[in-house]
């Protein structure tokens, strides 16, 4: 038997391992089917490593500013952020980051690159409880999250009173919003709206409201190849709106357990337009179920473009009988039983 000393063994041991270090993952300790043990990496291969938490606010946390904690967070971290007005922007490049903001935390004003309060490059950020208004710029698309990279999720989040609440353009992955409220935000005569979703995988909005759009943007406008639009409220109410969702490039749209509202205000007739800008897909299709249509504005068109919508457990308040199609139709709020405008209470 050859004796070592017990440094030079483990100097010998820390020199192989970190030889193969770049070949090495994380991952599940499992037991074969020959009882042997091993590494299982094939599910955790995209899996964050656990982070930090770095807190935000005005006074008496570790970082007085959101830009100072996104400077230093790394992959996986988690920014709490304080009740407070904070005037600043911020471009977020790190990857699996999650902002959860606490009530009353509230960025306004302020726009990086020129484009929104929070410019994300980083992929599969979630940003959580956050309060955004009054962003804007010189071409009018200011926006409180412009997403550059793939994959968001938010919750909870308050945009309002801006140009834009999310701009997206061409990505990856899936954007998920819920419970979530998106008001007054719109530009540009049309150029701008209150969700703008680009050519991603999928768009899901749940349990949110999207209202009273302004300066002719939609509420919600989706180049995804799938959107999902469920549990929601999307009303013009007394907005100078377009259409309440527009999905330019068509898709498989579904849209269910839902309010829509057509506000007298609004500048454009049709309450949702479907590949209106040229179809980009290879499946299209478009299904309205247990939802409420209500068409306050005198004359609105339901759909526009070529799709056959289907529609289950559909009604349709207001406009022609003839363009509700197979929905159930009333001509009236009170034919409906349902209380006048503006009200979105629905039995």
């Amino acid at each position: 038997m050859i004796w070592r000393p017990l440094a030079l063994l483990v100097l010998t041991l820390t020199l192989a391992d970190a030889a193969l270090a770049q070949d090495l993952k994380p991952g599940n300790v499992r037991r074969n089917t020959d009882g042997r043990l091993f590494l299982d990496t094939s599910a955790s291969a995209n899996t964050p490593p656990p982070g930090r938490t770095l807190s935000v606010c005005p006074s008496g946390c570790d970082h007085p500013s959101l830009g100072a904690a996104v400077q230093r967070a790394g992959e996986g971290d988690l920014i709490t952020v304080g009740p407070g007005l904070y005037r600043e922007a911020v471009v977020v490049r790190v990857n699996h980051l999650t902002i959860q903001a606490e009530p009353g935390a509230h960025l306004q004003g302020q726009a990086a690159e020129g484009k929104a309060a929070l410019v994300i490059k980083g992929s599969d950020t979630v940003i959580e409880g956050l309060e955004c208004s009054d962003i804007a710029v010189p071409d009018q698309n200011g926006a409180c999250i412009r997403l550059e990279g793939p994959g968001l999720t938010l919750r909870r989040v308050y945009f309002h009173d801006s140009e834009q609440g999310l701009l997206c353009g061409l990505s990856t992955g899936t954007i998920t919003i819920e419970d979530s409220r998106f008001e007054r935000l719109g530009g540009g005569a049309g150029h701008a709206h209150g969700l703008y979703v680009g050519k991603i995988d999928s768009f899901i909005l749940r349990r949110s409201q999207v209202l009273a759009s302004r300066d002719q943007g939609h509420e919600v406008k989706s180049r995804a190849r799938q959107t999902l639009i469920e549990d929601s409220v999307i009303a013009s109410l007394d907005g100078f709106d377009s259409r309440l969702i527009d999905v330019p490039n068509g898709g498989e749209v579904v849209i269910r357990n839902s309010v829509l509202e057509k506000g007298v205000n609004s500048v454009n007739q049709q309450v949702i337009g479907f590949g209106l800008e040229g179809i980009a897909f290879a499946d299209n299709s478009l299904r309205l179920e247990n939802t409420v249509v209500l068409l306050d504005r005198p004359t609105s068109q339901l759909i526009a473009g070529a799709v056959q919508p289907v529609l289950v457990s559909t009604r349709v308040v207001g406009g022609e009988k003839a363009g509700a199609g197979t929905a159930q139709w009333f001509a009236t709020r009170q034919a409906a039983g349902l209380q006048p405008y503006p009200s979105l209470l629905i039995r």
